[in-house]
């Protein structure tokens, strides 16, 4: 198969020569890494287009990268963990290469379509995402406990029912792996002054409201909001969102509780998703820095 993409390094070195993190296109959990934190070039050969990702989602909330030096990439570890760390780790850490190969390519085409501003296109691969790593981050993680009459346990745990699917296991995951964290604590604030044109901004906040407030989520998650300019929601109600918002904009059917979105009612997707795809992204990449630190962090143990 043809690699469409490309990657290529912007400089990125820290004060002592010739250290730098590596870029190595077999290593999928680095290039996801890069990707994520916003600390890599990437060349679409399709219309040989160079795209600056320089958006760190990695941190919470998602910021830009000014400059890239050893400290954009050092930021969310351990301050006793050094560039030669990381790129040690990267450089034996081959574990599950398949799962981050196949999300690797699904990230990209979301952090592009951003780019281009065609939010619709980017929150259907922030959604394919979110599909691919629901089942496999649960069981990546649990798999670097030591104490396997443990993690049986807490994979028992996360089957609350047989009849649940892996959206509502990926869940409970989070809502017990995550719920100290200082980012699960915190609100994510959906802005509808990113929509560029004011006249939809009331009558798409209406449909967020609405939806948040109706079947199935019915206000759980809610932390707040401004008439027609802002909705909070926890970081787990975010989640809710995106599945819900998912659902009831892909479907159609009608004579039910859904309430399926019609192309009326949504005459421009692009700025409908606008004000969640990069909260979307943050999110995901949080979830995933947290897998990869913990694969760090035991593997340096």
């Amino acid at each position: 198969m043809i690699n469409r993409y490309t990657y290529e390094d912007p400089i990125f070195k820290s004060t002592t020569k010739n250290q730098h993190l590596r870029i190595e296109s077999a290593n999928k959990i680095l290039n996801i890494f890069r990707l994520i934190s916003g600390t890599i070039n990437c060349t679409d050969s399709y219309d040989n287009r160079v795209y600056k990702f320089r958006v760190n989602y990695s941190n919470f909330p998602f910021s830009t990268n000014d400059k890239i030096n050893q400290s954009v990439a050092l930021n969310n570890f351990p301050d006793e963990v050094k560039l030669r760390d990381l790129n040690e780790y990267f450089k034996r850490s081959r574990f599950n290469s398949k799962f981050y190969g196949s999300i690797e390519p699904e990230i990209i085409k979301c952090l592009i379509a951003v780019e281009k501003n065609n939010h619709l296109e980017a929150f259907f691969y922030l959604y394919r995402v979110i599909e691919g790593i629901s089942y496999s981050i649960p069981l990546i993680y649990v798999s670097k406990n030591k104490n396997y009459d443990k993690t049986y346990k807490q994979l028992q745990s996360f089957f609350n029912n047989e009849q649940d699917g892996e959206l509502a296991f990926f869940k409970r995951f989070l809502s017990e792996t995550f719920k100290e964290e200082d980012f699960f604590k915190s609100t994510i604030d959906i802005d509808f002054n990113t929509i560029d044109k004011i006249d939809l901004r009331e009558a798409y906040y209406k449909i967020y409201i609405d939806k948040i407030s109706g079947k199935p989520m019915s206000g759980k998650g809610l932390k707040g909001h401004t008439l027609n300019q802002e909705i909070k929601l926890s970081f787990i109600g975010f989640y809710d969102f995106m599945i819900l918002i998912r659902n009831r904009f892909f479907h159609l059917t009608k004579g039910t509780w859904q309430e399926n979105l019609s192309s009326t009612e949504i005459l421009y997707p692009d700025y409908f998703f606008k004000p969640i795809i990069n909260h979307g992204l943050n999110w995901i990449a949080i979830v995933i820095f947290e897998i990869i630190k913990v694969d760090f962090e035991k593997g340096i143990k």
